[in-house]
């Protein structure tokens, strides 16, 4: 399938307005060697809640991460984003883990984005970050 920008139907083809499209982002699915230390890293140092029905399974506000035994996917650039609401609370986290002994980068700021970023136990690459130009729980607009 050739996706095309702005996307054009083919004749023929149905619009690209006529097929459903995703309403949001559900679920990561996860692999970790050690896949109930990764759940406890989650909710003791991010605050992920355990889905007590679903062994593996946590939850961050709408976001659901599932980790499962296997091998961490291993790419220098593969990582996720946590936005946060300030630099404060960026910097209070940091703090945290420093305390708890992990490796944390030094903080860096692009504009109005702040950021530092670490490894969890199963070795992804995790940012946090805040951003003063994008809200919380906001979307772009079409």
């Amino acid at each position: 399938m050739i996706c095309r920008f702005p996307p054009e139907a083919l004749p023929g083809e149905p619009s690209s307005m006529d097929v459903p499209r995703p309403v949001a982002l559900n679920h990561i699915h996860l692999t970790a060697e050690d896949p109930e230390a990764e759940v406890a890293f989650l909710c003791d140092v991010l605050g992920f809640k355990r889905d007590p029905s679903l062994p593996g399974f946590v939850w961050l506000g709408s976001m659901q991460l599932a980790v499962a035994k296997g091998e961490p996917v291993r790419n220098a650039r593969f990582h996720f984003g946590f936005r946060m609401d300030s630099q404060q609370q960026v910097d209070a986290l940091r703090a945290d883990l420093l305390a708890r002994g992990f490796e944390v980068s030094e903080p860096f700021g692009t504009g109005s984005s702040y950021s530092c970023s670490f490894r969890d136990p199963a070795g992804y690459l995790i940012e946090v970050y805040s951003d003063a130009g994008i809200p919380a729980l906001g979307s772009l607009s079409e």
